[in-house]
């Protein structure tokens, strides 16, 4: 299927260059899309909701929906300039690829759903030779189950053959992939986590630090069940994988949602986990420099609006290092 080029991000109103050369970002309290461009020695960040109302630039304009496109493309990169491609994702096309490992894993787990669910719905038996390990289809004896699931899978379907069985079969694998690497990426950075924030007790300190602590792994708990969740979702939509071939362009807008909300996830937790794979096992002060910047990470996303909006948490802000508009 044919992909359209990323648009290229152009702003023809002057007030967009009249200031120098403006970067297109998450402001840093509260991950607003913004402008940020520097004044008198400093960085003024301009929200791009509040541009468009000082510009006087209608939702429907040129500019109002390059604005728009901007806000949804900083979703999967860190920053936008005038004249630079916008992430492909806004297309639908990841930017990014599984590894050969993902693939195979997803080529696995998808065959398997396959011969599962068709010998199921046929009340026939079967055997897998070796177990159903990353590469299992690959076996001559298990070549042989997989052809009879194609060919039991087009049957069942009604309207397709076992090649265009096949061919679906390879369109779900390959969308699969991306979600088996964030899968994998995942579920490291959430081990580090687990391991080094979550099971870590709390240690005879202040009381606020005490609480401090339990909070962020409350916290953090949290967003991991949800990542968790969006895995066992995918896992469960195997289950039926009859219902994903019979609905192909359905299940791949389906897919590369799931694909694309796991990576703006992985994006947004990447300094979280390499903060707690670098964490010290003892306690000293780099380590409430770890547990501080994952409070202030996990709390506008974890906690409800108003617990966090009224939380006292011991943490103090740094200096002001730029000046929002």
């Amino acid at each position: 299927m044919s992909q359209n080029p990323p648009p290229i991000c152009h702003l023809s109103h002057p007030g967009f260059r009249m200031l120098g050369e403006p970067v297109f970002r998450l402001s840093e309290s509260g991950a607003v899309p913004s402008m940020a461009i520097e004044l008198d020695g400093q960085t003024a960040v301009l929200p791009l909701k509040s541009l468009a109302r000082e510009f006087g630039l209608a939702e429907d304009s040129a500019d109002g929906q390059m604005l728009r496109l901007i806000e949804q493309a900083l979703d999967y990169v860190v920053a936008v300039r005038i004249g630079d491609a916008l992430p492909p994702e806004l297309g639908g096309v990841a930017s990014w690829e599984p590894t050969d490992h993902d693939r195979r894993v997803a080529s696995s787990h998808v065959w398997h759903a396959l011969v599962r669910c068709v010998f199921d719905r046929l009340r026939k038996a079967y055997e897998i030779q070796g177990g159903a390990v990353p590469g299992w289809e690959s076996n001559q004896a298990n070549k042989v189950l997989a052809r009879e699931a194609i060919d039991g899978a087009a049957a069942l379907l009604g309207d397709i053959d076992g090649d265009e069985a096949q061919a679906r079969i390879a369109v779900v694998i390959a969308e699969l992939g991306y979600i088996e690497a964030m899968r994998r990426m995942q579920t490291r950075g959430i081990a580090w986590v687990t391991e080094k924030l979550l099971h870590r007790q709390v240690p005879d300190v202040a009381p606020s630090r005490s609480e401090a602590l339990r909070q962020v792994q409350a916290l953090a708990r949290r967003g991991i069940e949800e990542i968790n969740r969006r895995l066992a979702e995918v896992d469960a939509m195997l289950d039926d994988v009859l219902a994903l071939l019979e609905d192909l362009p359905a299940t791949v807008a389906d897919l590369r949602r799931r694909r694309d909300w796991l990576f703006r996830t992985n994006r947004a937790w990447t300094p979280m986990f390499t903060d707690w794979a670098h964490a010290p096992s003892h306690t000293d002060e780099f380590l409430w420099k770890a547990v501080e910047r994952s409070y202030q990470f996990l709390a506008p996303r974890y906690m409800p609006f108003k617990e966090w909006s009224l939380s006292l948490t011991g943490f103090k802000s740094g200096p002001m290092k730029m000046q929002v508009w």
